[in-house]
């Protein structure tokens, strides 16, 4: 496939550089690249505030927005002949003659500018992807930002979602369209010099009441909340109150996972050390009658390890933790249950992959992980692999990422089964990690179909959340805010409205929605725990 980058000569940044080395990977691809006559750089504010955030925060090198105009401008001319593909990054009109052109719009806008102003206007980030192979259905991501005070942060993760965006529908067979066809409008906002330094001075001061609120109150942190019933679950019941656990002023708690074990109930952890800035997996025993354990750490690693996602398969016990550090994805045995556990085989090499989530289908096994892309976040995104047992070979999804969405990608626990339906827990992290759960139940998956459809929430009032698991009637979730010295928190679900629907229960279900949505921006903008 003979592929054409068309840039802007003003703005000749990693994040194409990024683009332009992933598709000349891909076996049978050539690469090549034009440049627009006329320029549009990155209004002088801007560069001005990136080069501030590059001193303040430190970013050294390999930024998605950093000048690599040698690497660009070294890559080979169009043929004299049409190209395949056109990938039009410059918004300039015509372009260079290609049977399929791809632009890529960042909130309606065409360049990194439509991130930066989506940011300074409060907005959620969306990719468009205006294809002429599929012009009635652009492709979409919903990126999110580690860090929405910083310019560069969510450049980082929004331009990282933009190449696996591209990637992806260049892997679709769409068949091919004419060159003619009118691309999407353009438009450029204004972002001035004033309003950049207001919001700059606005997440400089929000930062530093953050860190005054760290000193006086401790700040928010994590938690988990437990509670047993046999009867029903918190998706039956619509709501429950949690008792609350914390850990102790070197630690806090996250990530929980129930397990029934020869009678007696566990809540495995992801305990996190501040003394070694990293977390490690800890166990909880829990009692029926309301009490439980202080935490024991049963699993360490020179790196990070959290969401110890445990299960049972063919008469052993099991522990797949997170481990997106190392860049492995490892599974562990338990020798001596639940204290002592063996790493027992890597079953997944390279790819730093977070929260993977197995589940037993159709004679095999479906691992949901959510991959790091470049320099976004861990929760933008969702891949799926598929093996015939569980230590067996992974074959990827045809459509790998199959989700770009930061609302409805990573996820939140194990798969649920809940009347008849077969519902997955994931994270809604389009404000900040650990904004929501939302259960989405799984309509198809297969090699090449993965289709989910959203059908209920749960929220704790101010209280952010991004667990939730339920084993042998021990109900879990997380917690993340002033939870220390909170002993109970009320917890509610609520399902979520099709969207084709005009029922009373329909219109009852948004309004809840609309309702948690309310609370839930309280709880948001928190450093992830991993």
């Amino acid at each position: 496939m003979r592929i054409c980058l068309c840039l802007d000569p003003s703005r000749l940044l990693r994040w194409h550089l990024w683009l332009a080395e992933a598709l000349a990977e891909v076996p049978g691809n050539d690469v090549c690249c034009t440049f627009a006559a006329c320029c549009r750089p990155l209004p002088l504010i801007c560069r001005l505030l990136l080069d501030l955030e590059r001193l303040v925060y430190g970013f050294r090198g390999n930024g998605a927005t950093d000048s690599v105009e040698g690497a660009l401008r070294s890559l080979p001319p169009p043929p004299s002949d049409q190209v395949d593909v056109v990938i039009d990054l410059s918004g300039e009109q015509p372009l260079p003659l290609g049977r399929r052109v791809l632009t890529p719009l960042f909130n309606g806008v065409s360049g990194e500018i439509g991130v930066m102003a989506a940011l300074a206007n409060d907005q959620d980030f969306l990719v468009d992807l205006h294809d002429t192979a599929r012009p009635s259905q652009p492709w979409t991501a919903r990126p999110a930002s580690v860090d929405r005070e910083v310019f560069a942060a969510s450049l980082h993760s929004v331009l990282s979602c933009a190449v696996a965006l591209i990637q992806k529908a260049l892997r679709e067979e769409t068949g091919s369209a004419a060159s003619g066809f009118p691309g999407p409008p353009m438009a450029l906002p204004s972002l001035g010099a004033l309003s950049a330094i207001a919001w700059e001075t606005g997440a400089v001061a929000s930062k530093a009441i953050k860190f005054l609120d760290i000193l006086t109150r401790g700040g928010k942190t994590w938690g988990i909340g437990w509670r047993f019933d046999e009867a029903a679950s918190l998706l039956d019941k619509g709501g429950a109150a949690f008792r609350v656990l914390t850990g102790d002023t070197g630690s806090y708690l996250a990530d929980p996972f129930p397990f029934r074990h020869q009678g007696q109930d566990f809540i495995f952890v992801e305990q996190y050390l501040y003394s070694k800035n990293r977390g490690c997996i800890a166990v909880v025993p829990a009692d029926r009658s309301g009490t439980a354990g202080s935490p024991r750490i049963v699993l360490e690693e020179p790196h990070h390890l959290s969401y110890p996602f445990v299960f049972e398969h063919e008469g052993q016990v099991w522990m797949i933790p997170e481990s997106g550090e190392a860049r492995n994805v490892s599974l562990y045995r338990a020798v001596e249950f639940p204290y002592r556990w063996t790493r027992e085989a890597c079953l997944f090499d390279g790819v730093e992959g977070y929260d993977t989530t197995p589940l037993y289908h159709d004679g095999g096994f479906w691992f949901f992980v959510s991959p790091r892309l470049w320099k976004s976040t861990s929760w933008d995104a969702l891949s799926l692999y598929r093996a015939e047992s569980l230590t067996g070979s992974w074959t990827p999804h045809a459509a790998n990422p199959v989700l770009i969405d930061a609302t409805l990608s990573r996820p939140a626990g194990a798969v649920v089964r809940h009347r008849g339906q077969t519902l997955r827990p994931v994270q809604d992290c389009a404000r900040g990690y650990g904004g929501a759960v939302t259960f989405c139940r799984i309509d198809a998956v297969g090699l090449s179909e993965f289709a989910q459809t959203p059908v209920g929430r749960i929220w704790s009032g101010a209280f952010g959340c991004h667990t939730y698991n339920r084993r042998s009637a021990l109900e879990v979730i997380d917690l993340f805010g002033h939870i220390r010295g909170v002993p109970e928190v009320t917890t509610s679900y609520g399902r979520m409205a099709p969207k084709a629907s005009d029922s009373r229960q329909g219109e009852a279900d948004e309004n809840v929605m609309k309702k948690h949505a309310a609370q839930a921006r309280s709880a948001r903008a928190n450093p992830p725990p991993g």
